[in-house]
């Protein structure tokens, strides 16, 4: 049992799954990049880290790559990207998930190095008392 009951932990966890969730969403942007039609999609909060309905990714194309099923409960949403599409229909473009994936994997790494040294600092306020 904790010393103090501290909610970062639960919060962190939370942007974790999301940023998480997200490189999935990323990552299936780029693997998607010559597949002609395919509409490129991002993760977005749609209530500031609060519960919501559980999120699942469908393919809207039998040619699209599956995704894996995978569902969160932290109130991600995923909405399709509005960027002017190719002539073949496809509007991935690759430096925007590069960056995007760049900025999601340093704000994950954040995250995490955060809660880690929360752990830390609460395990050693254990030791001392």
């Amino acid at each position: 049992m904790p010393l103090i009951p501290n909610p970062v932990f639960p919060v962190l966890e939370r942007v974790l799954q999301y940023r998480d969730q997200r490189h999935d969403v990323i990552a299936a942007n780029i693997a998607n990049a010559n597949t002609p039609g395919y509409r490129a999609f991002d993760l977005v909060l749609s209530d500031a880290l609060g519960g919501g309905a559980p999120l699942a990714l469908t393919r809207t194309d039998p040619r699209h790559i599956a995704p894996e099923g995978r569902s969160t409960s932290f109130g991600g949403q995923t909405v399709a990207s509005n960027a002017p599409p190719r002539l073949d229909g496809n509007n991935v473009s690759l430096d925007s998930e590069f960056i995007k994936l760049t900025e999601n994997r340093i704000m994950y790494q954040t995250a995490f190095e955060l809660h880690d040294k929360l752990k830390s600092l609460s395990r050693a306020a254990r030791e001392l008392r």
